[in-house]
């Protein structure tokens, strides 16, 4: 029966696909099937050879989705491995005394952290460059302007996790190579692109990068991932990981077959009509936005809402809301989203990538990250908009009763 403003036996809609996906059915059953194929990879047997041609297979697999060769897809255990090796990599190959890097404010902690710790044990310069706060992307022109001669390398995600923004990452390519060419000497461009696939078309060669980092459990695939390269010819990638000669010599340690099987049948999955499915999440994205619009007025502000964003993202502000969205998530039952990055969600502090994106600190801490999936449907949202207007109607109700008997204002609202 209905109670409230939502089913109470349905489940929770899930909202926080930015943070994880499930398997995917299929992902799941190449996965079972593949843990039967138990030989070592590099073994010279029949067994050990089956192993291997899935591992191949599925590195195709990776490759189609990126519009790279097979050879230019290494395995790894996900995207922080990925970033920090990149990073590694990328000091080493550069020959420089003391490198500098070149990263932005809204990066994940996986590339911020190890910048952070490299420059306090004084063994790079870094700058993180600022976003512009009316648009919530970094400007080619700032990425530019901190490019010096000691520059080896410029890292900027291709979307952001929390505001959903995608970042000019072509243009910054651009000047990059424009800085390089004015020193003399190669600048190395990465984007951890782990928040767009599956999501958006990822060209490496239309983004003119030569790193881009890739994480499986963002589209439905496994918890494992994939450092590509533009060219395996000419961008340097020295292991990090040393041993034997698994993965062209470049990572070492024997495949977890099951996990990059899983890993390729998933972006075979995400490639198959990928334009059809960006489109129907925009189309879902933008129901949502217009429902909340519609149903609660000036009580929700869509942040970036006139920036390029990701079709399934939607960073949504209560800013007439006592409390904060940590206190309204916990709340509300007929779904879950989250109020940062995963990493940072059990936080009750405003998020800093919406700070430094140019959301003030009071709507910061009343914004909820919403992301969509593929199979979230216009129903579900209309039943998370009717919870979210009931609980802010409350709220309202709450605060006036507070104000009449004499108690002032909620929250300075």
């Amino acid at each position: 029966m209905e109670s409230g403003w939502y089913l109470e036996e349905q489940q929770p809609i899930y909202l926080d696909y930015n943070a994880t996906t499930p398997l995917d059915s299929e992902v799941r059953k190449v996965i079972i099937e593949a843990l039967d194929l138990w030989a070592n990879p590099s073994s010279n047997n029949p067994m050990a050879a089956k192993a291997k041609e899935a591992i191949e297979k599925a590195r195709k697999q990776v490759a189609d989705l990126m519009h790279v060769t097979p050879k230019e897809v290494i395995f790894t255990s996900g995207g922080t491995e990925c970033n920090s090796w990149v990073i590694h990599s990328a000091i080493e190959s550069s020959g420089l005394a003391k490198p500098h890097i070149v990263a932005t404010e809204i990066e994940h902690p996986a590339i911020q952290n190890p910048l952070k710790k490299l420059k306090e044990r004084g063994v790079i310069d870094v700058t993180f460059c600022p976003v512009d706060k009316s648009k919530g992307y970094v400007l080619p022109e700032t990425i530019g302007a901190a490019i010096t001669a000691e520059t080896c390398l410029v890292s900027v995600m291709l979307a952001n996790n929390e505001s959903g923004v995608i970042q000019p990452i072509t243009e910054i390519a651009d000047i990059t190579r424009k800085m390089g060419d004015k020193f003399g000497r190669k600048i190395l461009v990465h984007s951890d692109t782990t928040q767009a696939v599956g999501k958006m078309d990822i060209n490496l060669d239309k983004l003119k990068i030569d790193y881009a980092t890739v994480a499986g459990h963002k589209f439905y695939g496994p918890r494992c991932g994939a450092l590509i390269l533009r060219s395996a010819l000419t961008v340097p990638i020295n292991p990090m990981i040393l041993g034997c000669t698994q993965e062209s010599g470049l990572r070492a340690g024997t495949e977890n077959t099951p996990m990059i099987a899983g890993l390729g049948k998933a972006c075979e999955i995400a490639a198959e009509n990928l334009m059809d499915k960006e489109k129907k999440l925009l189309e879902h994205r933008q129901h949502f936005e217009d429902q909340l619009k519609a149903q609660l007025g000036d009580q929700v502000l869509i942040n970036f809402d006139g920036s390029p964003r990701l079709a399934n993202s939607s960073s949504v502000a209560f800013p007439k809301y006592a409390e904060t969205s940590a206190d309204l998530l916990a709340k509300c039952k007929s779904f879950y989203a989250s109020t940062a990055a995963a990493g940072h969600s059990k936080e009750k502090k405003a998020s800093h990538i919406l700070l430094a994106s140019g959301v003030s600190e009071d709507v910061a801490l009343r914004s909820v990250r919403f992301s969509i999936g593929r199979d979230t449907t216009k129903e579900e949202l209309d039943r998370v908009v009717k919870e979210l207007k009931g609980m802010l109607f409350l709220s309202k109700n709450a605060g006036s009763l507070m104000g009449a008997l004499g108690k002032g204002p909620v929250a300075g609202f």
